[in-house]
């Protein structure tokens, strides 16, 4: 069990946003802040919101800085939709996040793992209610087990429940959820309402491999036992 801190790129700056909507920023800190604040955790989740929103990879100096500090130990998503935009964020980081490309398109993941490799892909699977969505959590695909069922067997799945995201409220995750989640995948991540170290043991216990924090990290400022 790991915790992976995450920094949320818009306009050049690491952001913490309620439930991914603009204009409901907590925290609005320079790249070179958020990088002083996750070092220590040795690997960190890089996502590119401006990238999710218009389909291309926008803040590309800032996740190639934050890569440079990392030494590639990261992953990164945001508006990663084509082989070629992967290919470009390995150049900064081990691993990347596909998001819209994958719910919409499943068929194109194998394509990615083709040109790519398997380790170096992680789906993101990201969760209104029951609902899958994409487009930077704009657009409504299908019901989460049809939007699964879909998808092929992948190195990893995160997991974000967008109700409480960005609100420190508590995890909304269940074991029947993870086991349809682990079906599909080696390594199972989670994303969402975390802002206490009890919060990341409930969700050691209920079997996940890692949790990726933002709220508890930039706003409560836990420390637990990384």
């Amino acid at each position: 069990m790991f915790i992976i801190p995450s920094i949320d790129i818009s306009g050049g700056y690491a952001v913490k946003r309620v439930r991914g909507m603009r204009g409901t920023e907590l925290v609005r800190l320079s790249i070179d802040d958020a990088i002083k604040l996750t070092r220590d955790f040795g690997f960190v989740h890089v996502v590119d919101l401006d990238g999710a929103e218009r389909g291309e990879l926008v803040n590309i100096n800032s996740i190639a800085r934050i890569g440079r500090e990392f030494d590639g130990k990261c992953e990164v998503g945001g508006g990663i939709r084509t082989v070629d935009a992967g290919r470009e964020a390995l150049k900064f980081c081990g691993r990347v996040v596909l998001g819209t490309a994958a719910v919409e398109r499943p068929w194109i993941i194998h394509e990615f793992i083709r040109w790519l490799g398997y380790e170096a892909i992680a789906v993101s699977i990201d969760v209104l209610g029951r609902t899958v969505m994409s487009r930077g959590w704009a657009r409504p695909v299908g019901e989460l087990p049809r939007v699964i069922s879909m998808l092929p067997r992948v190195h990893t799945l995160i997991y974000t429940a967008i109700d409480v995201e960005g609100t420190g409220t508590g995890p909304l995750v269940n074991q029947e959820i993870i086991n349809l989640l682990r079906s599909k995948a080696d390594e199972v991540l989670y994303a969402g309402g975390i802002s206490t170290c009890d919060h990341i043991k409930q969700l050691k216990d209920l079997g996940l491999d890692g949790v990726i924090v933002g709220y508890a990290l930039y706003v409560r400022g836990v420390n637990c036992e990384k």
